[in-house]
């Protein structure tokens, strides 16, 4: 008799521990590059630290807290790009995150640009690669290939093959949620 009160107490335990858990489910979006990685972080007296990452996107990401968490996402073939920004979720919530209405895509032709070892996004405002301060959005190896940005106004540089001088091909590229902004082509 006193075991099956345990099993009970254990039993209604556990339940009542899955009813609290937050989770994060990421989904991705047709027109965007494959996710790589989702990688949660909280600031806690001003340290940042990673609270979840998942290579797979089907999977739930446990939350230990409510938060509030920042929400990185790394796209194939690019860099990561921070997708949401003070994100609560309470306790026995899922919140559901959509790529595409986080995330536009910016592809570059090369049809009038050289050959390029690298393509790179950067802030308008931005030196460039190579110089003091710069800051690279997103990066491409290769010309016609899909790089997610949050929304926003971006410009766009071609590091050449040879070892040239990066060149600013574009100054003001607007990128908008689900949508698709194309350079050159």
């Amino acid at each position: 008799m006193r075991g099956a009160f345990v099993l009970a107490v254990l039993i209604s335990g556990s339940a009542a521990a899955a009813d609290e858990t937050r989770q994060l489910k990421v989904h991705a979006q047709r027109g965007l590059p494959p996710a790589e990685t989702v990688t949660v972080y909280r600031t806690k007296d001003g340290k940042r630290e990673s609270v979840a990452e998942s290579a797979k996107l089907d999977a739930a990401l446990i939350l230990p807290v409510d938060g509030p968490f920042e929400v990185w996402v790394k796209l194939k073939g690019g860099i990561a790009v921070k997708v949401l920004d003070k994100l609560t979720v309470k306790a026995g919530q899922t919140h559901d995150l959509k790529l595409g209405d986080v995330l536009g895509t910016v592809e570059v032709f090369g049809d009038n640009f050289p050959r390029a070892d690298k393509i790179v996004l950067t802030d308008p405002r931005d030196p460039g690669p190579g110089e003091t301060g710069h800051v690279a959005v997103q990066v491409a190896t290769d010309y016609r290939v899909d790089m997610g940005v949050p929304p926003g106004t971006y410009a766009v540089w071609v590091v050449p093959a040879n070892g040239a001088k990066p060149q600013r091909v574009e100054d003001s590229v607007r990128v908008q949620a689900g949508r698709s902004a194309r350079v050159g082509g």
